[in-house]
């Protein structure tokens, strides 16, 4: 009897062993298959259901084009800034990035001042927190507008008493008329 049921357990075994191969070889050659119908034109199968699209709600597209053109205007107001922006934006700027920053509104000679300064971290420091008035001062030729920075060398402004030219002008326009300042036409 015991001859039999290790017998009997046996042959279970290898019932069980074969369908599980089997089952195994039934799903390989099922997906082969599947695999094989989907390659022709129509697929082969049924008609696939559309699937609904994930699109964004109203006011998810309102939120997001609102931001969109917040972030536009502020890039058109870098690039339209004036020349004092640019020089705060290149003295702010990394070592590295210092030389990728626009600087098209400041004259030659203003480039080549700031090339010269670029590798002065206290000067571009004070630059890039100095207020946008004095580095205007600056570039107009008043040094000492940034503390502990020299204008660029181009054209410096006359120093002139307040209100003298006005005074000139309105001295000149009581004075009469000469003959030699009119041109007689012929």
């Amino acid at each position: 009897m015991k001859d039999m049921r290790f017998l009997w357990a046996l042959i279970m075994a290898m019932a069980n062993l074969a369908k599980g191969g089997l089952t195994t070889a039934w799903n390989i050659a099922d997906k082969c298959w599947q695999t094989a119908w989907s390659w022709l034109p129509r697929g082969g199968g049924g008609s696939a259901t559309p699937q609904p699209l994930d699109l964004p709600s109203k006011e998810v597209f309102e939120v997001d084009r609102s931001i969109e053109e917040c972030h536009q205007r502020a890039a058109d107001g870098l690039s339209t800034s004036g020349p004092a922006m640019q020089v705060k934006l290149f003295a702010g700027a990394k070592a590295d990035d210092r030389f990728m920053t626009d600087l098209s509104l400041l004259k030659p000679a203003h480039q080549e001042w700031l090339s010269a300064l670029s590798t002065n971290e206290r000067a571009m420091r004070s630059l890039s927190e100095a207020p946008e008035s004095k580095i205007l001062m600056l570039l107009g030729g008043h040094d000492g507008a940034v503390e502990g920075l020299v204008s660029p060398k181009s054209e410096k402004p006359k120093n002139v008493l307040p209100g003298l030219v006005s005074r000139m002008s309105d001295f000149r326009n009581r004075l009469p008329a000469r003959e030699s300042d009119h041109v007689l036409a012929a």
